[in-house]
């Protein structure tokens, strides 16, 4: 069985309309592929932010290629996911920081990608696909979207080839029908497998 890991980065769950969509297309996927669905909670992992002290332990440790300790357990969980789904509202031109908190935990040579001779990086991970899901209050394309850029470059450097935004807008036009907009979305998501 496929594993689809679901890194969910949305707040006040019960009425978030990032984690709606992001439930509809990861449904979409099972039904698409048998995938084993791994939800990691980011505000309920109580990720913290590296110091001094955690960044020289890891250092230390991926110097010995000791990526057994728990502090890897995020790196190794991505890594062997076949699909990610990421799933985060757009704020601040970006994404919450509790997403680029996971993004630091993860990003470690040695498991998601590792340096060739040359200096060059070149991926470890898996995954053939991530889809980054986000949903705007305004009318922001994608490229311009520096969340979603992060992402790509990332998945990038992971060795993840396909990097999809699955970016949703006008959610705080005043005029315009939130449950519309949403429905909407859903709705065209197999247009976007």
């Amino acid at each position: 069985m496929k594993k689809l890991l679901f890194v969910n980065a949305c707040v006040n769950r019960e009425i978030s309309r990032t984690y709606n969509i992001s439930k509809e297309l990861i449904s979409l996927l099972k039904e698409y592929d048998d995938f084993d669905v791994s939800e990691l909670i980011l505000e309920e992992e109580k990720i913290q932010a590296l110091t001094s002290e955690t960044l020289n332990k890891r250092f230390e440790l991926s110097v010995k290629k000791d990526f057994s300790n728990e502090i890897f357990k995020y790196a190794n969980q991505f890594k062997e996911a076949d699909c990610v789904v990421i799933a985060t509202p757009y704020w601040d031109f970006g994404f919450p920081a509790i997403l680029k908190i996971y993004i630091e935990a993860i990003s470690i040579p040695g498991i998601l990608y590792k340096y060739e001779e040359s200096g060059c990086p070149s991926g470890l991970c898996k995954a053939e696909k991530i889809y980054y899901v986000t949903t705007r209050g305004g009318y922001i394309d994608d490229e311009k979207d520096l969340g979603y850029i992060t992402v790509a470059k990332l998945g990038k450097l992971y060795g993840i080839n396909e990097i999809q935004c699955i970016g949703v807008n006008g959610f705080d036009i005043q005029e315009n029908n939130v449950a519309f907009i949403v429905k909407k979305a859903i709705d065209n998501l197999p247009n976007q497998l």
